[in-house]
């Protein structure tokens, strides 16, 4: 027979009402009177310690689990005594205590969850060739207002990239702690000598046009972008050669895990539903919200969201070109963190030929 009851979980300043069982014939004793007695003896011949695990705290809440069940079955499974920081803290210490086999197992246990959820934390930083050419810059610009005007008035502002901001990725990264972080900056760092080797002592120039969706029916497009090739032509194809050496060295040390290959490109736009538009201009232009995964594409999957037709934006202004410019670097760049010109926050970089 089981009996339920309820225990509640401390996790920083927060209290969890978790239900258990208490199973009747496990851990019992019957006396002569016939009650059965719940065996509470916990005295352990083995010395407990203390110890701290550092885990980033993106990841402590799928340690803590639903109303906090996962840390529950962690602190049943292991005997141990797990404590999570309080999220103001901002700690990424998480603290163990008990014998060194309920830490051993703690630890084991904790690790199979990290690895079980480590893809559901978004991305913090990607791999970026920014395009600073202020030419460039505004031609591109001139460009993403003529499309809001005529082919795109139902798609929000923000989903036009700030010209300040354009940049070739080469590889997202999820770099949850500041040592992740540091790691990343120096092995760009150490690839600075092969990547001059590479590209000689000339400047690396790209020319930049050719407009594309990311998705194969037009008619349904999250993405429209920008073809970069190498200005020097596909015998002297420098600029492949450097994408493709630095991911590859990234992907060797374990910083991506994304599965989509490399795709040397600009975004330009990302459909976003605006608010302005008659009903008849957003039943044209837009399509039913699509739930997706990745980036921008993953596996073939559209980003979840609204698509538009972008076939007459293709039809009269797809072989458009935008000129050429110079790539001067290549940045370890935050998500999300932009400056007042618009470009993105980087943590470290590598100066270019």
């Amino acid at each position: 027979m089981v009996a339920n009851a309820f225990s509640i979980i401390e996790v920083g300043s927060r209290r969890y009402r978790v239900r258990t069982e208490l199973s009747e014939g496990i851990n019992n004793r019957t006396g002569n009177s016939g009650k059965q007695t719940i065996d509470k003896t916990s005295d352990r011949s083995e010395k407990l310690s203390r110890q701290s695990v550092h885990i980033p705290r993106q990841l402590h809440k799928y340690i803590i689990g639903a109303r906090g069940s996962t840390l529950e079955r962690l602190k049943s499974q292991s005997r141990a005594k797990i404590t999570i920081p309080a999220e103001r803290n901002k700690s990424d210490l998480i603290e163990i205590e008990g014998s060194v086999d309920e830490r051993a197992k703690a630890e084991e246990l904790i690790s199979q969850v990290i690895e079980k959820n480590l893809r559901n934390v978004p991305y913090t930083h990607f791999i970026s060739l920014p395009l600073m050419d202020a030419g460039m810059q505004r031609k591109i610009e001139e460009f993403q207002n003529d499309a809001k005007q005529r082919f795109l008035r139902t798609v929000d502002n923000s989903g036009f990239v700030h010209p300040g901001s354009l940049h070739i990725t080469l590889g997202m990264l999820r770099l949850l702690t500041p040592d992740k972080v540091s790691e990343a900056v120096e092995l760009l760092r150490t690839l600075s000598n092969e990547m001059h080797e590479i590209l000689g002592l000339r400047p690396l120039v790209v020319k930049v046009g050719r407009l594309a969706t990311m998705e194969s029916d037009v008619t349904k497009a999250r993405v429209i972008y920008a073809n970069v090739e190498d200005f020097s032509g596909a015998d002297d194809d420098r600029l492949q050669r450097l994408c493709v050496f630095v991911r590859d060295s990234f992907d060797r040390k374990g910083f991506i895990d994304e599965d989509r290959p490399l795709k040397i490109h600009v975004t330009l736009i990302r459909a976003k539903t605006g608010q302005s538009g008659s009903a008849d201009e957003m039943k044209a232009a837009v399509a039913t919200p699509e739930q997706t995964e990745g980036t921008e594409q993953r596996k073939g999957k559209v980003r979840g969201g609204f698509s538009v037709n972008a076939g007459p934006l293709l039809k009269e202004l797809g072989g458009l070109s935008f000129g050429v410019c110079r790539l001067g670097q290549i940045q370890i760049a935050r998500r999300f963190r932009h400056a007042s010109n618009g470009a993105y926050e980087n943590d470290g970089s590598v100066a270019l030929p």
